[in-house]
């Protein structure tokens, strides 16, 4: 179940995002080391993400196994899915929302 989805992806979802640029034109760059409050500024945003994703894997592999086990939902529908419009808009507008706030626990640039 835990195949490709049949998404239409943004365009960069982080290039054209004013956060991201903001990451981008920071004071660090690839002669400059980056000083230990931003290490750990990343290691935060990296560590927060990690538990994100695995709390969000193991409740949607729950969610797919209880439809496959009510016969409401088969794994090849869920692989071949694909995304409507209006839905991939939401989809894009969550993850600018999600980059924002990575960006602010960052700190200003």
């Amino acid at each position: 179940m835990s195949g490709d989805m049949k998404t239409s992806q943004s365009p960069d979802v982080g290039g054209s995002n004013q956060s991201s640029s903001r990451l981008a034109t920071g004071v660090a760059g690839p002669d400059q080391p980056l000083d230990a409050a931003t290490v750990a500024q990343l290691t935060a945003v990296a560590l927060r993400l990690a538990m994100e994703v695995s709390v969000l894997r193991d409740r949607l592999r729950t969610h797919e196994l209880l439809l496959a086990q009510h016969g409401l939902l088969s794994s090849d529908a869920v692989n071949d899915f694909t995304v409507p419009v209006a839905e991939q808009q939401q989809r894009d507008a969550a993850s600018r929302a999600l980059i924002e706030s990575l960006a602010k626990a960052i700190g200003p640039a």
